[in-house]
């Protein structure tokens, strides 16, 4: 789809003045339900260091603990998974889509977080009615980005601005990617069915700016777009919700740095959702996909691609163009391309 919004769930932790995250949350277990919990420290494998071994699947759940808290992230209301260690931790800025907020996307930032990363998950203003412009959310982001940057407190003191990396989907891949386009402090950016189209009633390029083919060149850090083609089209009255020739394909023709594309077949737009039945869902034609899979294939992908890009580990290769990725797509789940030297 293609534009964004709503709020994420109240929650008890919240920062002072100063943005500040603070440490007072509760403590829980793996088995309760991720989108229900709110200020809570979550356990896995209790480990205070990042192990660099993988699992036998990077889809599974890394080592650490972490804790996720409510804040103030450059003026947005986020959510952010803050893994239990000293750190210093590279730190991912997820960014959702249109019409969703953080709450859809619990998985990916407690996936990250189990992995050693500081996941920050703002939530965007405004309403199906009236939402800020493209380039209006871009300029948002960037001021998280400032944020995070300028305060070394502000993420618990354990984050590693230095190593950063910026994903998101639908909307928030395309805004992702605008960011990067003009901001070269991301080092990768992992963009899940971006959608370079501008709002259903249209809009100036000024306002809501094409970056697939116009901007593209400018994005010098490694891109790892996974999308799917179902939704490539509309049928009667369902529009496309990932139109070709402004979906995941697009910006990866227009690549001039390294990039990967990954289809993963059978997938709709809304695969990528914890929760793909949502009421926003039912916009979008479901695929022939098991979203369970197809959640378990991106995150293994998002996984390889930022041990690979942000901590310069050697195991991710398998993954990323080597034997696993062959085997995928042997089974016929997913369809990769490369160039650029990625």
């Amino acid at each position: 789809m293609t534009d964004e919004d709503d709020s994420v769930a109240d929650d008890d932790t919240v920062t002072d003045d100063e943005d500040t995250v603070t440490d007072d949350e509760d403590t829980v277990t793996d088995d309760e339900d991720p989108a229900t919990n709110e200020d809570d420290t979550v356990t896995g494998d209790d480990d205070d260091d990042v192990d660099m071994t993988p699992p036998s699947d990077p889809a599974s759940s890394g080592l650490m603990t972490f804790t996720v808290v409510e804040t103030i992230a450059g003026g947005l209301d986020s959510t952010i998974y803050l893994p239990d260690g000293d750190g210093p931790f590279p730190v991912v800025v997820f960014t959702h889509g249109f019409q969703l907020s953080p709450i859809d996307y619990v998985s990916y930032g407690e996936h990250l977080a189990s992995w050693g990363y500081v996941a920050v998950l703002p939530q965007f203003p405004g309403n199906i009615l009236s939402s800020p412009t493209h380039a209006e959310l871009s300029d948002s982001v960037t001021d998280v980005l400032d944020w995070i940057e300028s305060d070394p407190t502000a993420l618990g003191g354990i984050a590693d601005s230095s190593a950063l990396a910026l994903a998101g989907h639908s909307l928030g891949g395309k805004i992702a990617l605008l960011v990067a386009a003009q901001d070269e402090r991301p080092d990768a950016v992992f963009a899940i069915d971006p959608v370079d189209s501008g709002p259903p009633t249209g809009g100036n390029a000024v306002d809501y700016p094409s970056v697939a083919p116009e901007l593209m060149g400018y994005i010098d850090a490694p891109i790892l777009l996974v999308g799917e083609i179902q939704n490539s089209f509309g049928s009667g009255f369902t529009p496309a919700c990932a139109p070709a020739g402004e979906n995941f394909q697009s910006y990866y023709a227009s690549a001039t740095g390294p990039a990967m594309q990954l289809e993963v077949v059978g997938a709709s737009h809304m695969s990528f959702l914890d929760n793909p039945f949502c009421l926003v869902c039912l916009a979008c034609p479901s695929g022939t996909d098991d979203p369970v899979v197809t959640k378990s294939l991106t995150r293994e992908f998002m996984t390889s691609f930022l041990e690979s890009e942000l901590r310069d580990q050697d195991w991710p290769s398998a993954w990323l163009g080597g034997d696993e990725l062959d085997g995928l797509e042997t089974a016929g789940l997913v369809a990769a391309q490369m160039k650029n030297g990625f």
